[in-house]
């Protein structure tokens, strides 16, 4: 059974968390769904213990130093999401260009790690969105041994195109990922932004896939040499994580993300 109170304070965390810049009241009403007479106390409270800070002057909310420190100490007990990180380091030295980690939650892909380039890319994704696994290259990876039914099961409503790229049919989808499995590395051909293409691998422990990897890249410097280099780069990162992965002991996600 739902703890009302406890979920509006999560609904209104993950509201910010998904925001590259601050939120208004009205606005994060709004996104929540919670009444502003309702929602106020709570901002409040979370201003006070800095789980979130207001902006007098913008009058606007962010998540707070409170979530930083959480978010740290869970990335410092999971050593498996420490060693992925420093490999997204070493890709990201080796071909600068921004590198990002994501896992399955439901039909969406969550961007749960990010490291930026020195040319930036503008991307449409940044810690804690969500989009949908199907358009974005990480979450072909991740997927790309479903059945044509746990997929139907995922998007019961059928694909809604983000951009004019995205795959529109289980056909397409399909091709794809049989592509994906043959190559080792997923592809999102401008599905999710029209001016990115992106590649991926999966990360798996003794066969059960944890979470993907990807690159990102702008179409302008997607040459066929930089492609070949941003695909070598990712499967030979994956076989030094995975080397490292299958010497621990099994990880839960705490996410389904395999059937």
């Amino acid at each position: 059974m739902e703890h009302k109170p406890t979920i509006r304070v999560l609904e209104i965390l993950e509201a910010l968390a998904a925001e590259n810049q601050g939120v208004s009241l009205t606005h994060l009403s709004e996104k929540t769904g919670i009444l502003k007479g309702t929602i106020f106390p709570i901002l409040k409270t979370l201003v006070e213990q800095r789980y979130i800070s207001y902006d007098a002057n913008t009058q606007l909310y962010n998540l707070g130093i409170s979530c930083s420190i959480l978010s740290r100490a869970f990335l410092d007990r999971s050593y498996w999401l420490k060693m992925v990180y420093k490999e997204m380091n070493n890709i990201v030295k080796e071909c600068n260009e921004v590198c990002q980690m994501g896992i399955l939650d439901g039909a969406d892909v969550l961007y749960i790690n990010k490291v930026q380039a020195a040319q930036t890319v503008q991307l449409v994704s940044h810690i804690g969105t969500r989009l949908p696994a199907i358009y974005s290259a990480l979450g072909k990876a991740i997927i790309c041994e479903y059945s044509d039914q746990q997929i139907r099961q995922l998007y019961p409503d059928g694909f809604v195109p983000m951009t004019s790229y995205s795959v529109t049919t289980l056909e397409q989808l399909r091709q794809q990922l049989e592509d994906a499995r043959v190559n080792g590395y997923a592809f999102d051909n401008r599905e999710i932004n029209e001016e990115t293409v992106c590649y991926a691998v999966a990360l798996k422990q003794r066969n059960k896939t944890l979470a993907a990897i990807s690159i990102s890249i702008p179409v302008f410097r997607a040459t066929k040499e930089k492609i070949a280099d941003v695909t070598r780069i990712l499967l030979n990162a994956r076989s030094r994580i995975e080397q490292e992965l299958n010497t621990l002991q099994d990880i839960n996600i705490g996410i389904d993300s395999h059937h």
